[in-house]
């Protein structure tokens, strides 16, 4: 039985094997997992995820994003992950941008740019 913090919707129970690794919640940590990960591991979360990001599309177009459940939140992050492992598959062909500095030479800080 799958944990309850990996549970997914019902038409996507296949790939809670991914929550615990791959549904994260900031852009950071996405940047970090996908950097750390070997080409296999993104590999293999690309192609499990592929086919199934139109369905979980219109599975979460349904909800606000303030109104989706643990769930549809869960998917959500997986959906973004997977543009992320798409990077590496489809453009840089590694986890890392190839001849890329080390990014531990940079800092990088966001500044809310909201407009009032």
């Amino acid at each position: 039985m799958v944990e309850q913090e990996n549970r997914l919707p019902g038409a996507f129970e296949d790939l809670e094997k991914f929550v615990g690794k791959w549904a994260l919640t900031t852009a950071d940590e996405l940047l970090q997992k996908r950097m750390s990960s070997t080409m296999d591991e993104i590999q293999t979360f690309y192609d499990a995820m592929l086919p199934r990001v139109e369905q979980a599309l219109e599975h979460l177009d349904r909800f606000a994003l303030d109104d989706m459940s643990p769930q549809e939140t869960r998917l959500y992050h997986l959906v973004l992950a997977s543009a992320e492992a798409a990077l590496s598959v489809e453009v840089y062909g590694a986890p890392r941008l190839p001849l890329a500095p080390e990014e531990s030479r940079f800092k990088v800080t966001h500044v809310h740019m909201g407009g009032r």
